[in-house]
């Protein structure tokens, strides 16, 4: 394949690139990637994880699945998936709203838990901001506003269920042996492409105090 692109995106931080059909994108990833798509040529069309979900009849994503919009194209297609995990579909992006939210909700389940244990004391120890503002910083060239920046798929972002339908981050306890060997993810444009990817600020002392510390990820683009 012929390297068109290749680009470092450090932690907490996001990146926009355009593809033409046909073309493939490398994720490179040992952090969750926020990962959105738009229609190059219709930018309003976009990435949407309902559709995603509901035609496919599944919630994880895989080797010869499809990224489907709103009114139900194929955007693009997963050709190579190395993760030994499973990417989410639930959650959208992590934001400052977000982090603040539950850093109030903290008296209440399951915060009231997990931040004693991690030993989050204040605001402060959670991100300022994520994924969301990454993203709007990546896109702010091209004519789409925050709100119609769509949910993404998290690539790598490990999510289990437990008998009541409550979903766990395991990515947490299990990025050892989720991130050994370094995966990545390929996706090939099934139209023009305006893509968008955030490197995850990880949660603050929730994901250090599991050990889980993000490191930057790679993005090529090749034509195959």
């Amino acid at each position: 394949m012929k390297a068109l692109h290749d680009q470092t995106v450090r932690v907490n931080s996001g990146a926009a690139w355009e593809m033409k059909k046909g073309q493939r994108v490398r994720i490179t990833f040992q952090s969750i990637v926020d990962f959105v798509v738009f229609n190059r040529d219709n930018l309003q069309e976009r990435f949407d994880q309902a559709r995603t979900k509901a035609n496919q009849g599944k919630i994880y994503l895989s080797t010869g699945d499809l990224l489907l919009s709103k009114v139900n194209n194929p955007m693009m297609a997963i050709v190579e998936d190395t993760f030994k995990g499973t990417h989410d579909l639930q959650y959208g992006m992590c934001s400052e709203c977000s982090y603040t939210t539950r850093w109030n909700r903290r008296h209440l389940p399951p915060w009231n838990k997990l931040y004693p244990e991690a030993g989050i004391t204040c605001r402060e120890d959670l991100p300022l901001w994520g994924c969301y503002e990454n993203i709007m910083t990546a896109l702010q060239n091209y004519p789409i506003i925050p709100l119609d920046i769509p949910a993404p798929l998290n690539i790598g972002q490990h999510m289990e269920l437990d008998e009541k339908g409550n979903l766990i981050w395991a990515v947490f306890a299990k990025h050892k042996e989720l991130f050994d060997p370094v995966p990545h993810i390929d996706l090939r444009a099934e139209m023009n492409c305006l893509c968008a990817a955030s490197c995850d600020p990880g949660s603050g002392k929730l994901g250090s105090s599991k050990g889980f510390h993000p490191k930057p990820i790679r993005i090529q683009v090749f034509e195959e």
